[in-house]
């Protein structure tokens, strides 16, 4: 009896620890199913490594007692992406990215100014124009001078100013006064909902590109590190295009753009009055005017015309006197004929 109760308690502990290495094998290939699952996630690319950052991310700030150290961690790693992406930036673009505290709702306008004028003091109000415009704190972004300077032709002038807008209402008033201004035209474009628009869209990418480096410092994979630095590249040439467009926004506000034209002319025009003499007064000065220039005009051309009009006035005095006397000769041949045949008979 006592040798089958120590055969029964030998075959218990045989099963026991069978029982117990069974339990261990399970255990390791759960682990090592895990394992492969994990990695098969981290090679999975880019994707598969954003969701696993997010499901940490949740997971720690699920955590109750977890919580504070996982606020921590975020506010280092968020500096440390701010400092890595103005590293990044330099090192890639050349360009650093200024950051943006918050949408600008500052109300842009660009104005346009559409003017022509005419002087009888051409020179001087050329050299005015210029003398003023960069007095103003604007320049000329682009002249062009052109006419016969030899003939009787006037001479014109043709400019494209940038005026800062705080100063172009004075601007124009001195050209006004400095000239005869034929047309006047002013435009103002508001451009504050384009402009926000842009600045809401850069705001956003630069939030995009920090949590992009955030990631990039928990990458652990070749992959998901080429995959992450595709997308910094295509943020950073969005916000580089935007930034363009504000830029070019900002110089168009701050300095308005003035299109001149400046006209020689020796006799400014007179401008009507309201009333019927005004008026009368006004046509009979321009009538004299023209009937004066008309028969100027005609004087100039016939006095420069005479070192060609005289030699052909004496050939053609010549010619008549030639041809005068062949006539006269064939005549008087005639005569005399007529005259000896009647003598004849």
């Amino acid at each position: 009896m006592r040798e089958k109760k120590k055969a029964g308690k030998w075959i218990l502990c045989m099963l026991l620890v069978g029982c117990m290495l069974f339990t261990m094998g399970c255990g390791k290939s759960a682990q090592s199913s895990a394992d492969s699952s994990g990695t098969n996630r981290s090679e999975s690319g880019f994707g598969g490594f954003q969701a696993e950052s997010q499901k940490m991310a949740s997971a720690g700030t699920m955590t109750e007692g977890g919580a504070t150290e996982a606020a921590v961690n975020t506010d280092d790693a968020v500096e440390q992406s701010a400092q890595d992406s103005g590293e990044q930036g330099t090192d890639t673009t050349g360009t650093e990215f200024e950051q943006v505290e918050g949408v600008n709702t500052e109300q842009k306008l660009i104005k346009t100014v559409n003017m022509s004028a005419e002087t009888t003091e051409f020179d001087t109000l050329v050299a005015d124009v210029r003398a003023k415009t960069e007095s103003a704190g604007g320049y000329v972004e682009n002249s062009d001078v052109g006419g016969d300077y030899g003939m009787d032709m006037t001479r014109y002038a043709y400019f494209v100013l940038r005026i800062p807008a705080d100063k172009l209402d004075d601007f124009v008033g001195e050209v006004k006064n400095a000239s005869n201004v034929r047309t006047f035209g002013e435009s103002t474009e508001d451009v504050t909902l384009q402009y926000t628009d842009l600045d809401t869209h850069i705001k956003a990418l630069r939030e995009e590109l920090n949590a992009l480096f955030s990631m990039m410092e928990q990458a652990t994979s070749m992959e998901d590190i080429l995959a992450i630095q595709s997308q910094i590249t295509e943020v950073r040439y969005e916000i580089e295009n935007y930034e363009s467009q504000l830029r070019v926004y900002d110089n168009q506000v701050t300095y308005s753009t003035v299109y001149l034209d400046l006209y020689e002319v020796n006799r400014e025009s007179s401008t009507a009055g309201k009333t019927f003499g005004d008026r009368v007064h006004t046509r009979w000065n321009d009538n004299l005017y023209r009937m004066g220039q008309g028969l100027q005009n005609f004087l100039i051309g016939f006095l420069g015309g005479l070192p060609i009009l005289i030699p052909v006035v004496i050939v053609c005095v010549a010619a008549f006197v030639v041809v005068r006397r062949i006539l006269r000769k064939r005549k008087d041949r005639k005569e005399g004929k007529q005259k000896s045949d009647s003598e004849k008979m």
